[in-house]
């Protein structure tokens, strides 16, 4: 059984992924970009997508209801600048990594500390990724400095 705790803590982590899942559909139906950039932001999509129903069933009665829409209008309106297209959604990445680790480092079921901590790796390839759309400066996928969303 979780704890309300982790319950708070998850709930907030599906927030996320919902709010991710949305950017990723939008940027996915723009469909602005090559093929292969097109199939990689589609990738991405499904990713959260997926993220979002498995945190949904560990959940269950008590899962998020909405995205978190202040991760969702932040990022949408970042999107408006067509020039900054890579670096928001690297941005996006970065938060959720921030984000699933501290809450990782909060949660008292090892069960799903490991399924964040698997979710949170995917989301570090993505991240490594996108940063290549932007730069071949190695450090720009490596180094994240976006903030958690989730308190420490």
């Amino acid at each position: 059984m979780l704890s309300d705790n982790d319950i708070n803590l998850l709930v907030a982590a599906q927030a996320l992924e919902l709010a991710a899942r949305d950017i990723y559909a939008i940027v996915v139906s723009r469909k602005s970009k090559s093929d292969d950039e097109q199939g990689l932001l589609a990738l991405m999509h499904s990713h959260h997508a997926a993220y979002e129903q498995t945190l949904n069933g560990v959940l269950s009665k008590r899962a998020a209801t909405e995205r978190d829409n202040d991760a969702y209008t932040k990022f949408f309106a970042l999107l408006a600048d067509a020039s900054k297209f890579w670096e928001t959604l690297l941005e996006l990445e970065n938060t959720a990594i921030a984000t699933h680790t501290v809450i990782i480092s909060r949660l008292t079921s090892a069960k799903n500390a490991a399924l964040l901590a698997s979710i949170t790796t995917v989301e570090a390839r993505h991240a490594a990724m996108l940063a290549t759309r932007i730069s071949t400066n190695l450090d720009l996928a490596l180094e994240n400095t976006a903030q958690s969303l989730v308190a420490q």
